[in-house]
């Protein structure tokens, strides 16, 4: 068997993006080490809250499951979005530290992932047999980042891995001009948090909330249209606006709302049942270059539960879903309150089980299928 060593720039229970279901389902047939996000000092001194994670590397390989282990990078300077020869040097100490828990002769070869610019002096390095670049979004347009560097760091990394998996078409063009082997390949559904419905009990606060029901469901940041869902919730005070996920900017005007409800962080499980429960996912993205090369996850969500995403027209990817009737979109905030207007009103059982019936074949056993007939091609014997 293969073996996976990914190297992620996100915690294992962090946002369920698109490293760890991706590593759940390759664990159901090779052996995955799954590398969490870098914490040190500097971290800490940024995001108070993460002190624990300094140590988190003591317990060592934590086993999540028969073929899944997580490990906790050590907590050295971790500036490689910063000031990369430094994390070019710490890379001789933390490499030794993976490969002490990595099996050391995987039968098959070693698969190497990983998800950001910052790895780009980490390919041949691993005694991999294939390097891989998974992309969900520009890494580079994060406000964390120094652009310059880490659009530098990138156009490396293209250059040395051997697959690029990208999560919307428009990104997979903008990585395939420096790497011929870049594939597009789509968010998709946690299947088996939508094969189960939780005690009705769960969503007591949400069914006291009176129909109908629209839901924004993710991390409410910069990138998200604050003033047009605030519009959107004035021009409708008989909709109920559900916002679900942590805030990370000022959305005082929109609390202010009589007809606004911010239900905080639910766990990942309850997501589909949460979703079932309102009329339309509101999708409200800004156009910015964060956004326009992505299709998020929350849209294949919203559809295996049944229900239309309303979108900005924040990317050209969406037109896609949009002309199959998989999606709806309003550019002005006249025409966003007209789509959740007609979401509402064409909210029937037939209609759910129309959407639900294409996003509950978003899976990621059928993304693994297609990503493992590609590395398939690739796999060449290490030289290591």
């Amino acid at each position: 068997m293969r073996q996976h060593v990914y190297l992620s720039s996100n915690f294992w229970d962090g946002l369920w993006i698109i490293q760890q279901p991706t590593c759940d389902e390759i664990a159901r047939h090779e052996p995955v080490l799954y590398v969490e996000r870098h914490v040190s000092l500097f971290t800490i001194l940024r995001y108070p809250r993460l002190w624990k994670r300094l140590f988190a590397w003591m317990a060592g390989a934590r086993s999540q499951g028969p073929h899944l282990r997580v490990l906790a990078p050590l907590p050295l300077f971790h500036m490689g979005h910063q000031v990369p020869w430094l994390f070019r040097l710490e890379w001789a100490i933390q490499r030794r530290w993976i490969r002490r828990w990595a099996d050391p002769a995987p039968e098959g070869g070693r698969v190497l992932w990983m998800d950001n610019p910052m790895f780009s002096c980490v390919p041949g390095t691993m005694g991999e047999s294939l390097s891989i670049y998974h992309v969900a979004d520009e890494p580079s347009a994060f406000k964390e980042s120094n652009a310059r560097i880490m659009q530098r760091l990138e156009a490396d990394m293209l250059g040395r891995v051997g697959l690029v998996f990208a999560a919307a078409e428009q990104l997979r063009d903008h990585k395939a001009q420096l790497n011929s082997n870049a594939h597009t390949v789509w968010n998709a559904i946690d299947a088996s948090a939508f094969a189960n419905e939780p005690p009705a009990a769960a969503f007591a606060d949400i069914e006291r909330i009176p129909a109908p029901r629209v839901i924004f469901v993710g991390v409410l940041d910069e990138w998200c249209d604050l003033p047009l869902l605030d519009a959107a919730a004035a021009r409708l005070p008989r909709v109920q606006f559900l916002f679900v996920g942590p805030v990370r900017v000022d959305a005082s005007a929109l609390k202010a709302r009589p007809n606004v409800h911010f239900l905080g962080r639910r766990d990942r499980s309850l997501i589909p049942g949460i979703l079932r429960r309102a009329a339309a996912s509101l999708v409200a993205f800004r156009c910015i270059p964060l956004t326009e090369r992505i299709v998020p996850l929350k849209i294949f969500e919203a559809l295996a539960a049944g229900i239309i995403p309303i979108c900005t027209p924040f990317s050209v990817d969406l037109r896609r879903l949009e002309s199959q009737g998989l999606l709806r979109i309003g550019a002005t905030a006249d025409q966003f309150v007209e789509q959740i207007e007609l979401a509402v009103a064409a909210d029937t059982p037939a209609e759910r089980r129309r959407l639900s019936e294409f996003g509950l074949k978003q899976t990621w056993a059928d993304r693994w299928r297609d990503m493992s007939e590609l590395i398939e091609q690739r796999l060449v014997p290490s030289s290591s």
